[in-house]
C-alpha cells in the first residue's frame, strides 16, 4: 500500500511543517509513505501526473485558502482516472465546514478536521488492521454509502506526545519552520480561529529541538507561534537559551506581542547580537475604537512604549505592520495611525496589510455590519465598507505597494526622512503623492529593479520640491540617494547606473 502526503505550495510554512507532522505519525506503519510539496508555479496537469504515475492508494492533500480551488480540480482529475484511489483531505479550509467541503467536493473520500495527527495515525491503522472502523475515529470525516459522517472533534492534543517533525524527515532548506505552542489569546476578529486554549511543548523539549537546528548551523529559525510571548517567563528563558548558544550563523523570527514586553526581556535582547533575532509585531491600529471593535484590548500607548525601547536597547531587526480597513477606520483615521507607525518604526521595514476576511473569522460573519464587500475567492481582501469606500481603498492599495517597495524592507533609511525634513509633509500625505504619482505615470510596474526605485523617488522629488526651496535640497538628496544604492548593489551595477544617469528612461 502507498500513501503520499501532499499539498501545492512548497514555500508556505503551514503546509510545510503541516506534512512533516503526519509524516512523523505514519513513517513506521506497515506501507510506504512518501512527502512531496508541490511548486505554486507547476500546472494542475503536471501535478496530476506525477501522482497518478506514483499508482499511489492514498493520497492526502493538505487545503489552505491558496490551493484549495487546484486541490479540488486535481482531486478531481485523478479520481476520474484511477476510481479506487481514497482521497484525504485536511488543513484549515476542510476543518471549517467539513460537511460542507465533501458535499461541495464528492472526490473526496476522507477529511481530517482540525489537528490531524491522532485522526491520521488511527485512519492508516485502521487500514492497515483491516478493522474500517472510521466511526471511532475522533476528528474524522467519511462517506458511508450516500451519507457523509462527521465524528465529534478530537481533544487537543499534548503537544509533547507529537514526535519532533524533523526526526524522520530531511532539512530540505536553510530556512525551518516551527511551532512551541498551539492555540493563542490573539483574539482579533479578522483572524481565523485556532483555538483559544493555548498548548505548548515542554521548555526542556523546545530547547533541545532547537539545539538540533543550532548543530546542523541553518539560516533561520521561524517560530509560526502566534503571540509567542504570550508568557513572558517561558519566552525570557527561551531567548536566553538562544543567546548562550548562539552559533553565530542561525537567527530565530517570531511573532511578538508588543504590549507583553517587559523591561526584563529588553534587558536580556540588548545582549543578543545583530542578526540573531527577528520579531514581527502587528500594531494593527491606533484608533481605540477600531481596536475596541476588533478585540484587541492591549494598551496601544503601552506597546509603543515598549517597541521604543526595544529599538533603543537592542539590536533586533523590527517588522511593523499596520492593517487597512478595518471597522469605523475612514481613510483619515487611517493615515494617523500610519504616521504614528512610521514614527515608531524609526527606519525599522513597515508594511500595509490590506483586511481581508477568512472562512472562519468573527468579522466575516459580522460584514453586514459594517458593509464589507469582499472577494468571494481567496484570499478574501476587502475592496470596500460603509467607514472606506471603494475609491479610498484603491488609493491605500496603491499606497500599501509604494511602502512596500520602500520601506517594507527596511530601505531609504536616509532619503525618506530627509525628503520629510524639506517639504514639512507627514508620512502618509508623502507616500500618497508618490503612490498616485507612480500610478499616473504608470510606473507601478517598473518597481522590481533597485535602481528604478532610486531614479523614480529622485525624480518624484524634483517635481514635488517648492519651486521657490532651496536648489541645494535636491543635490543633497540626490548624493544620499546615491549612497544608498552603493549599499544595495554591486561596483559593476553602480557604473552601469552612472552611465546612465538619473534620467528616466522606461
Amino acid at each position: 500500500m502507498k500513501l503520499l502526503l501532499t499539498t501545492i505550495g512548497k514555500d508556505n510554512p503551514n503546509t510545510d511543517l503541516a506534512l512533516r507532522y503526519l509524516y512523523s505519525v505514519v513513517s513506521d506503519a506497515p506501507l510506504d509513505v512518501a512527502m512531496h510539496s508541490f511548486d505554486m508555479i507547476q500546472t494542475d496537469s503536471d501535478i496530476y501526473g506525477s501522482i497518478v504515475r506514483g499508482r499511489y492508494n492514498i493520497v492526502y492533500f493538505h487545503c489552505v485558502e491558496e490551493n484549495e480551488a487546484r486541490i479540488t480540480e486535481i482531486a478531481r482529475m485523478i479520481k476520474m482516472v484511477m476510481p479506487s484511489i481514497a482521497i484525504v483531505a485536511g488543513g484549515e479550509q476542510v476543518s471549517y465546514d467539513t460537511e460542507k467541503y465533501m458535499l461541495e467536493n464528492p472526490y473526496v473520500d476522507y477529511a481530517l478536521i482540525g489537528e490531524g495527527e491522532k485522526p491520521m495515525f488511527h485512519f492508516i491503522k485502521s487500514l492497515v488492521l483491516y478493522k474500517f472502523d472510521f466511526e471511532e475515529i475522533a476528528g474524522f470525516a467519511y462517506r458511508n454509502s450516500n451519507q457523509i459522517i462527521v465524528n465529534e472533534p478530537e481533544e487537543p492534543v499534548d503537544m509533547d506526545e507529537i514526535p519532533f517533525p524533523y526526526e524522520k524527515t530531511n532539512l530540505t532548506s536553510d530556512i525551518v519552520f516551527y511551532e512551541s505552542i498551539r492555540g493563542s489569546q490573539d483574539r482579533t476578529t479578522f483572524n481565523k480561529h485556532i483555538g483559544t486554549e493555548v498548548r505548548s511543548l515542554s521548555l526542556n523539549r523546545i530547547c533541545t529541538e532547537l539545539r538540533y537546528f543550532l548543530v546542523k548551523k541553518v539560516s533561520k529559525v521561524v517560530f509560526l507561534d502566534r503571540w509567542f510571548n504570550y508568557n513572558t517567563e517561558k519566552s525570557y528563558r527561551i531567548f536566553e537559551y538562544i543567546i548562550n548558544n548562539d552559533n553565530g550563523e542561525t537567527c530565530f523570527e517570531f511573532d511578538i506581542n508588543g504590549d507583553n514586553i517587559d523591561e526584563e526581556t529588553v534587558r536580556l535582547l540588548s545582549e543578543a547580537r545583530e542578526g540573531l533575532f527577528i520579531f514581527n509585531i502587528d500594531v494593527v491600529s491606533t484608533n481605540a475604537e477600531t481596536l475596541a471593535a476588533i478585540g484587541r484590548k492591549e494598551n496601544i500607548y503601552q506597546l509603543m512604549y515598549n517597541v521604543t525601547k526595544l529599538i533603543q536597547a537592542s539590536k533586533v531587526k523590527l517588522y511593523i505592520s499596520i492593517v487597512a480597513g478595518l471597522p469605523y477606520d475612514t481613510e483619515t483615521l487611517f493615515a494617523r495611525s500610519f504616521n504614528k507607525a512610521y514614527g515608531l518604526a524609526e527606519g525599522s521595514p513597515l508594511s500595509i496589510r490590506v483586511l481581508t476576511l477568512p472562512k472562519g473569522s468573527q468579522l466575516r460573519n459580522e460584514a453586514e455590519k459594517y458593509g464589507y464587500i469582499y472577494l468571494n475567492n481567496s484570499p478574501y481582501t476587502v475592496i470596500a465598507s460603509d467607514y472606506m469606500p471603494a475609491t479610498d481603498m484603491i488609493n491605500v492599495k496603491m499606497i500599501a505597494n509604494i511602502v512596500d517597495k520602500y520601506i517594507g524592507e527596511g530601505g531609504f533609511r536616509d532619503s525618506i526622512p530627509r525628503i520629510l525634513n524639506d517639504t514639512g509633509v507627514k508620512p502618509y500625505e508623502l507616500f500618497d503623492k508618490l503612490a498616485n504619482y507612480i500610478y499616473n505615470k504608470g510606473w507601478e510596474n517598473k518597481l522590481n529593479k533597485k535602481e528604478n526605485l532610486y531614479r523614480i523617488l529622485y525624480d518624484f522629488a524634483d517635481n514635488f520640491y517648492d519651486e521657490d526651496s532651496d536648489p541645494l535640497k535636491l543635490d543633497i538628496l540626490q548624493r544620499i540617494l546615491h549612497s544608498e544604492l552603493e549599499s544595495m548593489i554591486s561596483e559593476e551595477e553602480i557604473k552601469c547606473f552612472e552611465r546612465k544617469g538619473w534620467s528616466i528612461e522606461f
